[in-house]
């Protein structure tokens, strides 16, 4: 469909117009992504420091009836804007890996918050997911609230959400997905160093990256056959779907509308719905694509098939500098491990575990809760071991994990699981073991 485009003076911009093109390229100016809303006088205000006439899209925003002539540009300013330093630049991440070694807290002591947070979570997601479905608006401060939540989780402890998360397959995958996603990017965010009020921008942006997902059919969300080209066009829409929703509340933080807008980039420019090409890609934008991406590849849902979280992370390794940043794929390796929390997998004496930490000094031997044993029998309690460390009053080593297994392979009752780590016994175990 051809866009309608209008030229217009910066001089008379408005609230409400919809920029989808400037008079020189986006990367000489600070704007992170390829057409916004304007919603503050401040966006105005920047669009007329760098710039003499913008394009609007008159169907997607608002228009003038009428607008004067195009002035044409001094080149003498042209000429002082060009020798900007900052232009074209995107703000680098700056990875500081110590940001947060200081705050790690046992995941005994974050359990039980966690826990009562995840009940709260799945409803408020499901409740927002409904409320868009029916017509009622977006209730940002109660999402701004469950980011804050996640983000004070995870920094007290990264493992404990992402164990739970993992766990549990509850509702529908689009639910799920967003929040499993919020989570690891937090994880994710913790390891690289974000600070707080950046982490939770982070996650906001996260766990609305697809809530134009609530204007499509279900029957297409749903569809486990592979989309027709039409119908792909129309998934992809969600970008710009959730864009336009979350575009109509002015207090919202505009890197969440940029996060929503480049989580389906690729880092080769193969992404939708610009095509952008490598550190085009705001850094929150990356992120967001990786995790969406992982979470995607490990979760039960109705289209493709289930990878274990290794595999998951082989193939994202295969993926450096094509699909995404070499740079950020190795350091999400590390921030959540080939086994995060929450895997289930196959030890190499036969026996069968939950993960319940990652350790990233011994990748093979994390904390677990043995489901089975040795000879595949399951256990009538699991056991808690920390692989890293030799068995009480012996020299012995502890087995090493050997492989993932898929979720559906452990073939116990999750919520019994979740309520025996929380017995007095279990916690009573990893008291003694810290």
């Amino acid at each position: 469909m051809k866009i309608e485009k209008e030229q217009i003076s910066v001089k008379f911009l408005k609230i409400g117009m919809y920029v989808c093109k400037l008079d020189r390229s986006w990367l000489e100016t600070p704007f992170p992504f390829q057409g916004f809303y304007i919603r503050s006088k401040n966006e105005i205000n920047d669009l007329r420091a760098f710039c003499e006439y913008v394009y609007i899209d008159v169907e997607k925003g608002k228009s003038l009836a009428s607008e004067p002539e195009i002035s044409k540009p001094s080149p003498l300013l042209r000429k002082k804007k060009t020798d900007n330093k900052y232009r074209g630049r995107i703000k680098p991440l700056v990875v500081k890996h110590d940001y947060y070694t200081h705050t790690l807290k046992p995941i005994k002591k974050e359990f039980g918050p966690a826990q009562t947070l995840m009940l709260d979570l799945d409803s408020a997601i499901e409740e927002t997911s409904f409320n868009l479905r029916v017509g009622k608006g977006l209730n940002i401060k109660k999402t701004k609230q469950i980011a804050t939540q996640v983000v004070n989780s995870v920094i007290r402890n990264p493992n404990t959400l992402v164990w739970l998360t993992q766990l549990k397959e509850k509702g529908q995958y689009v639910y799920g997905h967003s929040l499993r996603s919020a989570v690891l990017s937090a994880v994710f965010g913790r390891h690289l160093g974000i600070k707080e009020n950046e982490l939770e921008v982070l996650v906001t942006g996260v766990l609305l990256a697809d809530i134009g997902k609530t204007k499509l059919s279900r029957k297409l969300l749903n569809k486990s056959e592979e989309l027709t080209a039409e119908e792909k066009k129309t998934f992809e829409s969600h970008v710009e779907l959730g864009v336009e929703i979350l575009a109509k509340d002015n207090s919202l933080d505009h890197n969440i509308l940029t996060i929503a807008e480049t989580h389906h980039e690729r880092f080769d420019g193969s992404g939708y719905p610009y095509g952008l090409v490598g550190d085009e890609i705001p850094a929150f934008g990356q992120i967001a694509g990786i995790v969406d991406t992982f979470d995607a590849m490990t979760s039960k849902k109705p289209y493709g098939a289930v990878y274990t979280s290794s595999h998951a992370m082989e193939w994202l390794f295969k993926q450096r500098n094509k699909l995404f940043s070499a740079k950020l794929v190795d350091e999400f390796i590390q921030a959540i491990g080939l086994y995060p929390a929450g895997s289930t997998v196959e030890l190499s004496d036969g026996s069968v575990g939950v993960v319940l930490s990652h350790n990233k000094t011994k990748r093979l031997k994390p904390e677990v809760l043995l489901v089975k044993d040795a000879q595949g029998k399951s256990l009538e309690k699991p056991k808690f071991m920390d692989l890293s460390k030799k068995a009480v009053f012996s020299n012995k080593d502890r087995p090493c994990i050997i492989g993932a297994l898929k979720a559906d392979a452990l073939s116990v009752d999750v919520d019994e699981l979740i309520n025996a780590f929380h017995s007095r016994n279990i916690v009573k175990k990893l008291l003694t073991a810290s």
